[in-house]
């Protein structure tokens, strides 16, 4: 089973200095339930308790209207929430847990990796599903990688354990080797969280999955800290190449990302849906000026047209043959 954990809500908070508001999760939480999405990652981009720290960066809610509200909005999703060693406390892994909280996911810098088991023990205690995050994973060799995740899979608590791409800065086949490795020797389950800043960050989640990780981490547009996030969109589609289908309708996930999450953002991100889509596609770009005739001529969806059209002719479609599609789209 593959789990996508959507953080959208909370990795991308960075972008918008942290003040996203209950509006805002709600929206999103509600877009992204609908869609099927099964785990939504909520609150501060440094997680609980960093909600009231000037240090951090104030947020627009606490952590208990972020959960709450997600919550609320997204009843067939398991909420999530991050929490960095150092930055919360006990008590905010409580108070989450009262407040809803379903999974929390814990995270310190790779060398320090022994810190987070009380907290894991904690957690677990509270019944709640535990993630460790290994930030910078990339600070050590893949070898010494392999042996630290044994260490915390010995502690027979953690339900996953990530390699975390903290920089954007690795190569697929460098996660390959660290997934590789670990998965050999451990039965927690491996995720990867992934950043863009190399423009690898889907292209190296798709090689986490396919190296054995079960979890790994999206944002839609890819929005979130630096140069932002595995893009959910694009990663949602090469995992369907693959074979394995989510149940989440494509072209919904468009209509959110362009008419939900893009307003939210104050400078843009990864890629439009109408870029993912050429590629989705198969589409040459220089077709263009037919589609927007047809489109205009039947008043048909785009996106639509164009993956109809170049299913049928993706190297040289003619204007008659948008025109007859769109007229068939129309009528149905």
């Amino acid at each position: 089973m593959i789990n996508i954990i959507e953080n959208t809500l909370r990795d991308g908070s960075y972008v918008v200095d942290f003040q996203f508001n209950e509006t805002h999760t709600k929206d999103v939480c509600q877009g992204l339930d609908q869609l099927g999405f099964q785990y939504i990652e909520v609150g501060h981009g440094l997680g609980l308790g960093a909600w009231n720290q000037k240090k951090c960066g104030l947020s627009a809610e606490n952590d208990h209207t972020y959960i709450t509200a997600a919550k609320e909005a997204a009843p067939n999703a398991n909420i999530v929430a991050f929490f960095i060693v150092g930055i919360g406390s006990e008590d905010d892994i409580r108070a989450a847990k009262d407040s809803g909280l379903d999974f929390l996911r814990i995270g310190t810098n790779i060398h320090t990796f022994k810190n987070t088991l009380p907290y894991v023990k904690l957690a677990k205690e509270l019944g709640l599903t535990v993630a460790v995050n290994l930030m910078k994973s990339y600070a050590v060799k893949p070898y010494e990688y392999s042996k630290i995740v044994q260490e915390i899979d010995s502690w027979n608590l953690a339900d996953a354990i990530y390699l975390v791409d903290s920089a954007g800065c690795m190569f697929p086949h460098e996660v390959h080797e660290y997934i590789d490795r670990a998965t050999q020797n451990v039965t927690t389950p491996m995720g990867f969280h992934g950043h863009n800043n190399l423009s690898l960050g889907a292209a190296n989640s798709i090689q986490a999955i396919k190296s054995g990780a079960r979890f790994v981490d999206t944002c839609i547009r890819g929005m979130g800290r630096s140069a932002g996030n595995a893009q959910t969109e694009i990663v949602i589609y090469l995992l369907s190449r693959l074979g394995i289908d989510l149940g989440i309708d494509l072209y919904k996930l468009y209509e959110m990302a362009d008419n939900v999450v893009l307003p939210l953002m104050p400078r843009l991100q990864g890629l439009s849906s109408e870029e993912v889509h050429i590629g989705v596609s198969k589409f040459h770009s220089s077709f263009m000026p037919f589609v927007n005739e047809a489109v205009e001529k039947f008043g048909v969806d785009k996106k639509v047209l164009i993956k109809n059209v170049s299913d049928i002719n993706c190297l040289n479609p003619t204007l008659e043959l948008f025109n007859e599609v769109a007229k068939s789209i129309s009528k149905k």
